[in-house]
C-alpha cells in the first residue's frame, strides 16, 4: 500500500500526493529538502514498432523560465533516481507557457508484462544550492499486448 511518510499530510488530488508538515521544533523534518512526495499510476501497451521517444508524463513546475530566473538565480533540475534499470526512460527539461516542465519519455522499447516504479526528483535550486525537492514515483504497468 502506498501512503504518506511521517510528518506529511495527504493532499486530495487525482494522484496520491503527500506534503511535508513539520512541527516548528522538529529539526530533522525542517532540514529535509523533500517537500512533497507523489505517486502517479500509468498503464502502457507494449510498443512493438518503436521508432521515436514517446512522451508519457509531464512534470509541471511553477518556476518561471524568464525574468530574474533566467540569470541563474533560480533553476530546476529533473532526474531519474531509481527504477530505470534498462535505461528505457529519460527526462528532458523544456519551457512551456513560461515555466519549466520535465518531460518523462520512453526512449527504448519495453516488452510487457512488466510493472516498475520510476523514482524521479524535481530539484529546485537557488543561488545557495538546493532549496527543496519533490519526489515523484511513477508506477508503470506495461501490458504484454500492443493494443
Amino acid at each position: 500500500m502506498t501512503r504518506c511518510w511521517d510528518n506529511q499530510m495527504t493532499v486530495p488530488t487525482g494522484t496520491i500526493r503527500c506534503m511535508k508538515s513539520c512541527q516548528p521544533n522538529d529539526g530533522p523534518c525542517n532540514r529535509d529538502p523533500v517537500h512533497s512526495l507523489s505517486h502517479t499510476f500509468i498503464s502502457m501497451a507494449t510498443l512493438r514498432d518503436f521508432t521515436k521517444p514517446e512522451e508519457i508524463v509531464f512534470l509541471r513546475t511553477t518556476v518561471p523560465a524568464y525574468g530574474a530566473y533566467q540569470f541563474g538565480t533560480f533553476d530546476v533540475m529533473f532526474e531519474i533516481q531509481d527504477g530505470n534499470a534498462d535505461q528505457a526512460f529519460d527526462v528532458v527539461k523544456r519551457i512551456e507557457n513560461g515555466v519549466y516542465v520535465g518531460v518523462v519519455r520512453q526512449v527504448k522499447p519495453i516488452i510487457g508484462p512488466l510493472n516498475l516504479v520510476l523514482k524521479l526528483a524535481m530539484i529546485n535550486l537557488n543561488s545557495q544550492g538546493v532549496s527543496h525537492q519533490s519526489v515523484i514515483n511513477i508506477h508503470v504497468s506495461v501490458s504484454e499486448f500492443w493494443f
